[in-house]
């Protein structure tokens, strides 16, 4: 129990030097539009990896490692923010891979469980929240941005997610979203 405990530990000391330091964290987005405290978001395509295991909660650690050098290649990967929970299908954690992979094949992971996918462009409304993430928060944040989005008759997928952009040590102007994919023309 003290190995897995320190083991965690050890990696969110060095995710958080990652998202701290040497983070490349490249626009994806534009915004298009803003409506009362949402924004109207045009994402770009990206290149992801996801982790699922309804056996394990461990998601986090799997899909740092391979950044780390968990693939085919070895490849040390630069983390990207934010981390992506899907509240939906699976409710996937996704980590965005660097814009060079769109060009690049990204090396195969060491975990067969790790999926690496291409998100293709998209328009999606997101609402912004500080401090610490938990589902009361997220919660209320998404009740909101659904009755923005109804009560400007806007349709979307109820594809929610929770983007996550701080290392767990960063206190204080920590950023996180709620998500939604925008059917309707805006």
């Amino acid at each position: 129990m003290n190995n897995k405990k320190n083991m965690i530990i050890t990696l969110i000391l060095l995710i958080s030097n990652i998202l701290n330091g040497q983070q490349e964290n490249e626009k994806h987005y534009k915004t298009i539009k803003k409506i009362d405290n949402i924004e109207i978001r045009e994402y770009h395509e990206s290149m992801n990896i996801s982790y699922h295991d309804s056996d394990s909660e461990g998601y986090f650690q799997y899909l740092a490692n391979y950044i780390f050098g968990g693939n085919n290649e070895n490849q040390k990967i630069s983390m990207t923010s934010p981390v992506t929970m899907r509240q939906y299908g699976d409710k996937e954690m996704i980590f965005r891979l660097p814009n060079k992979f769109l060009k690049e094949k990204a090396p195969s992971p060491e975990n067969k469980k790790i999926k690496i996918f291409k998100l293709e462009p998209k328009i999606k409304a997101a609402i912004q929240y500080s401090g610490y993430t938990n589902s009361k928060i997220e919660k209320r944040k998404k009740d909101e941005l659904l009755e923005i989005l109804e009560s400007n008759k806007i349709e979307h997928k109820n594809d929610i997610e929770v983007d996550v952009f701080n290392s767990p040590f960063q206190f204080i102007n920590r950023r996180n979203e709620i998500t939604v994919t925008i059917t309707s023309d805006i």
